[in-house]
C-alpha cells in the first residue's frame, strides 16, 4: 500500500478517540503495519474498563474512521486494563488486525524523546533544557539549552520510550515503571500536561 492511510476522527473526539487515533498513526508510519490498512473492511466498538469510554473503528477503502461510542448492533470488547490497547478477545480476523494496529512496536527512546521536546518546547512553562539518560544503555540526551540546569528524566530504554512515545494513562504512571525525575513541581505540572498532547495527538 503506498501513500497515506486516511485516519479520520468525529468533530468533537473523547480523549480515547483521540489515543486510539494517535496509535493507529503511528502504525501507519510503518510499513508492515501500513499494509494491514488496505485490507481492513468493517467496524469494531471498544470499551474501558476502567471508565466508561467506548469508541468504534469504521475500516473502509483503506481508511478508518473512529468516533465515540459503541456503533448499534456491535458488542464493544473491552480493553485490557493498563495496556497499550490490548484487547481482552479477537473473536475474529478484524480484531486481530486491529489489536496488531493499536500495539504498534516502540520507538527507540531518543527518538521518542526528541519527538517529545519538538512537539512540546514551545509550550507555556515547558522546561528550557530536558536531559534525559537511559540507565539500561548508560547513555543521554540533552534537549534545549546547552548549558545550565535541565528538568532530568532518567529510567530505562523501553519505559521513557513508552513515557515520551504518550503511552500510559498521565505522565505520572512512568513513575511507575522505573521512571524517576529531577525537577521542581511545576515542572512536573508542565510535563504531564507534554505527555497528555503527545498521547491525545495535539
Amino acid at each position: 500500500m503506498s501513500g497515506a492511510v486516511r485516519i479520520e476522527v468525529e468533530a468533537d473526539p473523547t480523549p480515547l478517540v483521540l489515543s486510539l487515533a494517535r496509535v493507529l498513526r503511528e502504525s501507519a508510519a510503518i510499513p508492515g503495519l501500513r499494509d494491514l490498512f488496505s485490507g481492513l473492511t468493517g467496524t469494531v466498538a471498544l470499551k474501558s474498563r476502567l471508565d466508561s469510554q467506548a469508541a468504534t473503528l469504521a475500516f473502509a477503502d483503506g481508511g478508518v474512521h473512529v468516533h465515540h461510542g459503541v456503533a448499534e448492533g456491535l458488542e464493544a470488547i473491552p480493553l485490557v486494563p493498563f495496556s497499550e490497547y490490548a484487547l481482552a478477545t479477537t473473536p475474529d480476523s478484524l480484531a486481530s488486525a486491529v489489536e496488531k494496529l493499536l500495539n504498534p512496536p516502540l520507538p527507540t527512546w531518543r527518538d521518542a524523546a526528541s519527538s517529545f521536546w519538538a512537539a512540546n518546547q514551545a509550550s507555556e512553562g515547558f522546561p528550557e533544557a530536558l536531559r534525559v539518560v537511559c540507565q539500561t544503555e548508560g547513555q543521554e540526551a540533552r534537549f534545549g539549552k546547552d548549558s545550565g540546569a535541565a528538568y532530568e528524566v532518567h529510567g530505562p530504554a523501553e519505559a521513557l520510550a513508552a513515557t515520551f512515545s504518550g503511552r500510559g494513562e498521565s505522565f505520572l504512571f512512568a513513575l511507575a515503571t522505573g521512571v524517576t525525575v529531577v525537577g521542581g513541581v511545576g515542572q512536573l505540572s508542565a510535563m504531564c500536561g507534554a505527555h497528555w498532547k503527545v498521547r491525545f495527538g495535539g
